[in-house]
């Protein structure tokens, strides 16, 4: 009688166990956001969810495009369940930072510079003139 309670006890610690350890596993990845073939730099960010891990708090929005973008849940992440989802954009850029860049550099029309293109010689600079 003694044998079968050890027997049987130890047949219920097994189960328990695999249940145990099957619950403890991490939720199966997503898949990656795949790239549209029309929209090259098709760019991703996470959405956070109610609950945002500090993995997700830290990336803070930032854009990815979609071939390069981290799989969800990311690792680390200690919501379970994971509530982010992925925010698609047509491109990894939030603005156009083009003009921007083009001010500090003087390629446009501002302080004191002036359009040159519509004079033969271009390449010439005007200090040189």
């Amino acid at each position: 009688m003694l044998v079968w309670l050890i027997i049987l006890s130890g047949l219920l610690g097994v189960v328990a166990w695999f249940f145990w350890r099957a619950r403890a596993q991490p939720a199966p990845m997503r898949d990656k956001p795949q790239a549209d073939s029309q929209q090259p730099f098709h760019a991703v960010s996470i959405r956070r969810g109610k609950k945002a891990c500090a993995a997700v708090r830290q990336i803070g929005g930032q854009r990815f495009l979609a071939s390069d973008a981290p799989r969800l849940p990311l690792r680390g992440c200690d919501v379970d369940p994971c509530q982010c989802r992925y925010a698609h954009f047509d491109d990894r850029r939030e603005d156009e930072r083009r003009q921007i860049h083009a001010l500090q550099r003087g390629f446009i029309d501002a302080v004191g510079n002036r359009e040159r293109r519509v004079e033969r010689e271009r390449r010439r600079s005007v200090e040189f003139a």
